[in-house]
């Protein structure tokens, strides 16, 4: 679920935003508002312009499309196949796709039908009210509330660890489930909005525990069935079933690999695991986007249509914010009702417009290929699947944000705000930000050293007034606390993290937080000196010096502790080795270190535990080793034994300075997830 997860491949984590020319869906204008008009011929124009070359560049193994006007369904088609193997071609009426953290916005539908049937008598009511099998504590002297948990505002840190499922599901889920994955709530409820799985899950458990029923059991009687989504279900199967798309990656000589199958954990369930068709998530947007105006929805009333879809929370008033789990913003005049969401192999996006009556449902089934480590380093010295054939044009795996960006730059054009006419003083926004989707208290902190690039925003002042977001310079005041860069969204081939507008929360002479345009997250002012960007970088120098004590095993050695000594740096940079190889090596075809951070494998985690604390354990007894080889004179006589105490010593240095990096990603003692 890529708005459901956060997971780690070192090329792939970020927010990725893509366009290319959308021809086919036209668009007139007036004075009060942004219209959609539909063509149906012209989309089907545009929709085999965009998809027949993607999937011919192997972007994707397959497709399906689905188009909604005023309650019709006005196009809907697939590309590629449902199985690359098979050419078992791609069905929005048959074939089955998982639809990831869409999901959440059933959930919240649920919580709205509830509402409006009396069983929840307010959203600020505290979630514990209606919790039977848990209760939640109390945070920075404050209530978790309904509203916080449909705003993604409870202040829980992310997480990743265990959201897969291999062995029958064990439903309903127990207190001992439910407490086990609670994350530590890390920010004051009701501040800002961060990006929460667990908060879906809690909705789904009070579903239950008001109902009596599981969450899939109230959606089959409660939404599916008055929708007539014949073909939909929360899926927690550990197979596939029959009708379930298969999703290849493709490697770049255009080998194709399937990519595996794994169940969602059952608490997690309510926050990314349906199983659905195109054609069945017609009738769902039908739904929403008629707002229940045409009074045959059959699932909600118009009240609570619109408050599902009414703004409740927002990082900044100029970028997206959130209602009940649908994200909810303006494009140039337009309302946009929006989410999406991913799965391993499926990545879903779909974009409501309620004044126009339009809905674009779109799912990519494809991924990036698993490669061992040991393939990774074939490849410096031989040919492997990695380089490019002849023949083979196979470029960047399609992403759902570049579906959102096709859909709404096309749509509706660029984003656009008019800039500011006087200055606007940039000094209180210069600095470092940190992501605050991550991991605070456990191990998956590491992963926050892997994705730098984007975990982190570098924020430099431009010379005529405007910013530079990460070297990325141009971005013009929109507001005094808001800058655009026009026009700047990338294609497919080019920046997968180009961001359109930044906004900026200031405390103070500071700005505190930046929020970018799409906010399911935001960024927190950071250390310019102590982040991950540059723990990353004293690692690897810290790392090199630590190289330098291969020359210490030829060392002469009169005594046994001089013998120990001159040994334990290589020790010490065995176990600093051994902590990425525990976590990247080893793995069958197919198979990576995102499906073991998913399936909660602790067998690799404790490994890295282990060998981090084995480090830091060798670094304290070096620096002990190295006063006494001064003191005993160890290494020989004379300059050059004078010169290796010099080198031992920063040998030691190097290890000590390790300490704290491995403190900073919660690496020493034991902070399993």
């Amino acid at each position: 679920m890529r708005w459901l997860i956060k997971m780690h491949t070192l090329r792939r984590i970020g927010l990725r935003i893509g366009g290319i020319l959308l021809a086919g869906l036209a668009l007139s204008t007036s004075p009060a508002a942004a219209r959609i008009v539909i063509n149906p011929a012209s989309i089907e124009a545009w929709s085999d312009q965009t998809f027949i070359p993607a999937f011919e560049e192997r972007r994707f193994s397959g497709l399906a499309i689905a188009v909604v006007k005023d309650g019709e369904v006005v196009f809907a088609k697939g590309y590629g196949y449902a199985d690359f193997a098979s050419k078992t071609p791609m069905d929005p009426a048959r074939t089955e796709v998982r639809i990831g953290s869409v999901t959440k916005v059933f959930t919240a539908t649920a919580i709205a039908q509830l509402l409006e049937r009396g069983l929840i008598s307010s959203l600020d009511d505290p979630a514990n009210l209606y919790l039977k099998r848990v209760k939640l504590p109390q945070a920075f002297g404050r209530e978790i509330t309904l509203w916080h948990l449909l705003t993604h505002q409870a202040g829980f840190e992310d997480t990743a660890y265990g959201m897969a499922n291999l062995g029958p599901p064990r439903t309903p889920v127990s207190a001992a489930d439910i407490k086990r994955f609670m994350p530590t709530i890390v920010r004051q409820p009701g501040t800002v909005s961060v990006y929460s799985n667990y908060s879906t899950a809690l909705l789904g458990i009070i579903i239950e525990d008001i109902t009596g029923q599981t969450v899939g059991q109230y959606f089959a009687e409660h939404i599916f069935a008055p929708l007539g989504m014949s073909n939909s279900r929360l899926n927690q199967d550990v197979t596939p079933s029959q009708n379930l798309g298969q999703p290849y990656a493709f490697f770049p000589n255009g080998e194709a690999q399937p990519v595996r199958y794994v169940g969602v954990h059952p608490l997690i369930a309510p926050a990314g695991a349906i199983t659905t068709t195109a054609m069945d998530m017609t009738r769902f947007m039908a739904a929403h986007i008629g707002e229940g105006r045409d009074g045959q929805s059959g699932i909600l009333s118009p009240h609570s249509f619109q408050l599902m879809h009414a703004r409740k929370t927002g990082n900044h008033d100029s970028v997206t914010g959130f209602g009940m789990k649908f994200i909810v913003s303006d494009w140039n005049g337009e309302r946009l009702v929006e989410h999406g969401g991913g799965w391993p192999g499926f990545q879903t996006v779909m974009e409501l417009f309620p004044d126009s009556g339009v809905g674009v449902f779109i799912s990519i089934l494809g991924g990036e290929p698993q490669v061992g480590l040991g393939e990774q380093l074939l490849s410096l010295v031989t040919t492997t699947r990695l380089a490019a054939a002849p023949g083979h044009a196979v470029k960047r795996p399609m992403q759902l944000t570049d579906a959102r960006q096709l859909i709404l730059t096309n749509l509706l054009g660029d984003y656009r705000q008019p800039e500011v006419s006087s200055p606007v003083d940039t000094t209180a926004f210069i600095g470092t930000y940190w992501r605050e989707r991550r991991s605070y208290t456990t191990i998956e902190a590491l992963f926050q050293l892997l994705s730098a690039n984007t975990s982190l925003l570098t924020v430099a002042a431009g010379d005529d007034g405007s910013l530079s977001m990460n070297g990325v310079a141009g971005y013009r005041p929109v507001r005094a606390d808001a800058f655009l860069k026009s026009g700047y969204g990338p294609t497919l081939d080019g920046d997968p993290n180009a961001v359109e507008l930044f906004a900026f929360s200031q405390s103070g002479a500071q700005a505190e937080r930046v929020a970018p345009l799409l906010s399911v997250d935001v960024w927190t002012r950071a250390s310019d000196v102590w982040n991950p960007r540059t723990v990353m970088q004293s690692m690897a120098i810290l790392f090199l010096i630590g190289l330098t004590g291969i020359i210490a095993a030829f060392w002469p050695a009169g005594s046994r502790q001089s013998r120990v000594a001159k040994w334990l740096p290589l020790v010490f940079t065995g176990l600093i080795v051994a902590l990425p190889l525990s976590l990247l090596a080893g793995y069958d075809e197919g198979d990576g270190l995102m499906y073991a951070l998913l399936l909660g494998e602790p067998a690799r985690f404790i490994m890295l535990v282990v060998f981090a604390n084995m480090a830091a354990a060798v670094a304290v007894v070096m620096a002990a080793l190295t006063v006494y080889g001064w003191r005993g004179g160890y290494w020989g006589v004379g300059k050059r034994a004078i010169a290796r105490r010099v080198h031992y010593t920063l040998l030691t240095v190097a290890a000590l300075g390790f300490i704290p990096c491995l403190a900073f990603v919660n690496l020493l003692g034991v902070h399993l997830p």
